[in-house]
């Protein structure tokens, strides 16, 4: 009897956390799309280049064309969360963008930055 009540009661939960993650991933994806950014492309594409650790290095075509088009105040405002900040250096971050032909003005906030 005890398993049933506990089963009827996690169900519940896990319905609950299942549509908090809906809700975080559709803010995600609407937040993407206004920022002008793919995410997992600009992970994929630019990771190597803007990770914690090693040199400075100018990013790929491939780097560059993920991020093409990107909103940088908007992406820093919805995309820039502080589990992303943890992973990266944004020294790197803005050298990669601005090696891109992002504008990105000096002094400007983005993140914890």
């Amino acid at each position: 009897m005890a398993v049933i009540i506990m089963n009827k009661c996690a169900k519940p939960g896990l319905a609950a956390a299942a549509a908090v993650l809906l809700v975080v991933a559709t803010l995600l994806v609407a937040a993407e799309a206004e920022c002008g950014v793919d995410v997992g492309n600009v992970v994929s594409s630019c990771g190597q280049f803007v990770s914690k650790g090693g040199p400075k290095t100018p990013p790929s075509p491939q780097c560059c064309n993920a991020l093409n088009g990107a909103d940088v105040p908007c992406a820093c405002k919805n995309l820039l969360t502080p589990t992303i900040q943890g992973l990266i250096d944004m020294n790197k971050a803005v050298f990669v963008g601005r090696s891109c032909g992002l504008s990105i003005p000096a002094g400007m906030k983005c993140g914890s930055k």
